[in-house]
């Protein structure tokens, strides 16, 4: 694959522009060239914002006013890198499919570059020094991170998670920079730090969101975490169009997106994807189901996909498979609904009391519904129990249906899995999407015919 990157020169050359003092030009790179030494660079992550200027490229295209000043920033910190990569100077602007391809590959990009730097606020810089000199932040600083817009958008998160070493500074000839995993688990300490008697983990709904793309950038390589994971994470990230969002999940699991996108609605182009790599893990969310014959199991196309639950998860994906006209789950847990056991109550009540979310006197019937709200989930409080642990469809099942659960075991949340209810009705079989909270047996893995 051909791209630019932007070459810092000793000379000025026929083809450079000056830039705060140095030397660049655009240079074209082959990333998937055999026999050659790939060239080390550094990609640079910033918000674009509103304000616009002349690119020095290419007066006749606008780029954002904090194009310049990131360069800037990052050179100033790695005075020893000559090659970048940065969207406003890099993605080709006459040539239209170059310009879809780049775009198209970006997540290919960022995971094959050196290192990855974002680019924060000038507002960040106490916090970050702050960070290279403690474990522990001061709640103002929280305050500040919590509205900084690189950590909550869309596209920020496939350049974060995809890159082989992130590093964070901001703006300015002071910035500190600080690694990404110093980055979470100072802030991950400092929010477990966070007394009840002042603010909560709720009082930051984006730094949750952001120490979940941190873990995704630590915890799993380019292409290996699962369409669960992404989803869940960029539900609690902001875009300006709903494509967007899918563009952006697609580069977090993918390079091969441009077969899909040109010819298929974003929210199909990514259930695709996901089909192509083997990773079903897409049908555990919050959508609506497909109304066609034996495809009640799968996501409607063109909706939003939203997640279950908007919380970390770990596994590689949800397997299935194709067997003549019958698709298959593979690697889940079948249940029937009954009486919670022992073997259910004793983990629901060991993993309650290691979380502190315990209600005195409360029945695991009540307390869980309070606690995966907690966690944000916005589903049917009404559990079906079963010998392992209780069942929330999104959608409330009524009590004189036929059921079985399904549940995953290669996709797992701490207290549980994602699954699905199969819903044995006069006419049609249905699905609904929900929260399995209790134990799974790895040895009790089967699968499951849902077509």
């Amino acid at each position: 694959m051909l791209i630019y990157l932007l070459e810092r020169t000793v000379l000025a050359t026929e083809d450079s522009k000056e830039i705060d003092g140095h030397h660049w030009r655009l240079a074209p790179h082959n990333l998937e060239a055999t026999g050659v030494p790939g060239i080390p660079f550094t990609c640079i992550s910033y918000v674009w914002g509103k304000e616009r200027e002349e690119s020095p490229f290419h007066p006749s295209f606008q780029i954002s006013s904090r194009t310049i000043p990131s360069l800037t920033a990052v050179t100033l910190h790695l005075p020893s890198r000559t090659h970048f990569w940065v969207d406003a100077l890099c993605v080709p602007v006459d040539d239209i499919f170059a310009r879809n391809e780049t775009l198209q590959s970006m997540g290919f990009i960022y995971s094959v570059a050196e290192e990855v730097v974002a680019i924060l606020s000038k507002d960040t810089y106490p916090m970050l020094k702050q960070m290279n000199e403690t474990d522990l932040l001061d709640a103002a600083h929280l305050d500040i991170l919590e509205k900084e817009e690189w950590v909550v958008r869309a596209w920020t998160y496939q350049e974060a998670v995809n890159s082989r070493r992130l590093f964070l500074t901001c703006e300015g000839s002071d910035g500190a920079l600080v690694d990404g995993s110093n980055f979470l688990n100072r802030l991950g300490y400092t929010l477990s730090r966070v007394e009840v008697g002042g603010l909560t983990k709720k009082n930051y709904p984006r730094l949750d969101a952001f120490e979940d793309l941190i873990a995704d950038y630590m915890l799993s390589a380019y292409q290996e975490r699962s369409a669960l994971q992404v989803i869940a994470n960029m539900d609690r990230r902001a875009h300006e169009y709903p494509q967007d969002r899918f563009f952006a999940m697609m580069s977090a699991i993918s390079s091969t997106s441009s077969s899909f996108r040109n010819t298929l609605d974003p929210c199909e182009a990514f259930m695709a994807m996901c089909e192509q790599k083997g990773d079903y893990s897409f049908i555990y969310t919050a959508a609506e189901r497909d109304t066609a014959p034996g495809r009640g199991w799968r996501p409607a196309t063109g909706g939003s996909l939203p997640a279950i639950i908007p919380w970390h998860s770990w596994g590689d994906g949800q397997p299935a498979r194709k067997d003549g006209e019958e698709f298959y789950l593979d690697s889940v847990v079948v249940f029937r609904p009954q009486e919670l056991q022992a073997i259910g109550k004793e983990f629901i009540t060991k993993w309650l009391a290691a979380s502190k979310m315990t209600f005195p006197d409360a029945s695991p019937e009540v307390t869980i519904p309070m606690a995966l709200q907690a966690m944000g989930y916005k589903g049917s409080t009404e559990g079906i129990s079963t010998s392992h642990g209780l069942f929330f469809p999104f959608k409330q099942v009524e009590g004189d249906k036929e059921i079985e659960i399904i549940v995953a075991t290669k996709v797992r949340w701490t207290f549980g899995a994602p699954g699905l209810v199969r819903i044995q009705e006069t006419s049609m079989t249905r699905y609904e999407p929900g929260v399995f909270f209790g134990r799974i047996e790895n040895g009790d893995a089967t699968s499951a015919k849902v077509s």
